[in-house]
């Protein structure tokens, strides 16, 4: 049901009918705030980085990288979109962009040849999405009450995967991972958040 579809209901309280609405909260997210200059770690402390790549593509992978090269622009410097949802119960949604170069990047999941994957579209992020799930948002789940800084991240469109770091070669890679027992302990799927002062 979207904002602009409220259904009525009469109701009869003795010899009158009085309306009333039911559900009156929307189906859609509305944007609430925003953490700015965040950076993603894995479990190896390695740092998400964000880059453009050959024809128009983006790249992301974790990389060692000290705190004086987290200058602005190159790729690391993450905002965190918090949004309000009435029906949500499990954890926060959220999207995520990212400045590289000066452009704004969204991150978002997709179907590539067979596969789920993660990718980075240049636009920035929508104040209000009207769908019950989108590419964009991701539900932010607490790891544990004792990490506060650490959380999985499972996309609302792709329930039962998450954002998760995986080896390939000498790099790590951001990727989209099923985890159909949640509660199993699987590292892979676990991202530091921390702000760059």
């Amino acid at each position: 049901m979207s904002c602009e579809e409220i259904r009525m209901f009469a109701v009869k309280f003795g010899q009158d009918f009085d309306l009333y609405f039911a559900g009156l909260e929307c189906d859609n997210w509305k944007k609430e705030h925003s953490l700015q200059h965040q950076i993603f770690r894995n479990t190896s402390n390695q740092v998400l980085v964000v880059q453009p790549g050959p024809e128009n593509t983006v790249t992301n992978v974790f990389e060692s990288m000290a705190d004086q090269e987290m200058i602005p622009g190159c790729g690391v410097h993450f905002t965190i979109h918090y949004y309000k949802d009435y029906t949500l119960e499990e954890g926060l949604p959220v999207a995520f962009s990212v400045l590289v170069e000066n452009k704004t990047y969204c991150m978002y999941c997709t179907h590539e040849s067979g596969e789920k994957t993660i990718r980075f579209r240049e636009e920035e992020v929508p104040r209000e999405i009207h769908e019950q799930s989108s590419d964009i948002i991701f539900i932010q789940k607490s790891v544990s009450p004792i990490h506060t800084k650490a959380f999985k991240f499972e996309s609302s469109l792709m329930r039962g995967y998450f954002l998760a770091f995986q080896k390939e070669e000498d790099l790590s890679k951001l990727i989209l991972k099923q985890c159909e027992n949640e509660d199993q302990v699987d590292e892979s799927i676990y991202m530091t958040v921390s702000q760059i002062n």
